[in-house]
C-alpha cells in the first residue's frame, strides 16, 4: 500500500479517535446542563425548550458515536 494512502487513513483514524474521545464529555456535559435547568425551570415553555434540547443532545451524541464506530470499521479494512 502507498505510504500516502497509509497517512491518510492514519490521520483520519487519529482525528476521529478524538472526536470520539471530545463527544462523549460533551454530551454528557450538555445532557446534564438540559436535564438542570429542566429541573428548575420556572414556566412551561423553558421546560419544553430543555426537554426538547435535551433529547437532541442524546440523539446526536448517539448518531455521531455511531458514525465514528462505522468509520473506523472502514479504516479498519485499509490495514
Amino acid at each position: 500500500m502507498p505510504s500516502f494512502v497509509t497517512q491518510i487513513t492514519g490521520f483520519f483514524s487519529t482525528a476521529l479517535g478524538w472526536v470520539t474521545a471530545l463527544a462523549v464529555p460533551g454530551v454528557g456535559l450538555t445532557a446534564g446542563w438540559h436535564a438542570l435547568m429542566r429541573a428548575t425551570a420556572q414556566d412551561e415553555m423553558t421546560m419544553l425548550h430543555h426537554s426538547r434540547g435535551l433529547r437532541n443532545t442524546v440523539i446526536y451524541g448517539g448518531i455521531s458515536l455511531l458514525a465514528g464506530g462505522i468509520v473506523s470499521a472502514i479504516l479498519g479494512q485499509f490495514h
